[in-house]
């Protein structure tokens, strides 16, 4: 069985963020991805208060870049 899972490293200890269903001293495989942390505009819904008026084409397509600053994903 392979199951992805979001963790959080603290105090030398990995602690999952959510209930694992395994056995008390089972082995297991660990792949360690970091996670960037998402850049946010403090005020988000008015991040789009004139973009219709702006003459931006892609709106649909690029909605992520415009709203929070970063690309969507491929």
């Amino acid at each position: 069985m392979a199951k992805v899972i979001d963790a959080v490293f603290e105090n030398g200890v990995i602690k999952p963020l959510e209930k694992l269903h395994i056995k008390e001293h089972e082995k297991l495989a660990i792949t360690i991805i970091k996670i960037p942390p998402r850049r946010r505009p403090k005020k988000q819904p008015l991040a789009l208060v004139g973009i219709f008026n702006s003459g931006i084409k892609n709106l649909s397509q690029e909605h992520d870049k415009y709203l929070y600053g970063w690309k969507k994903a491929k």
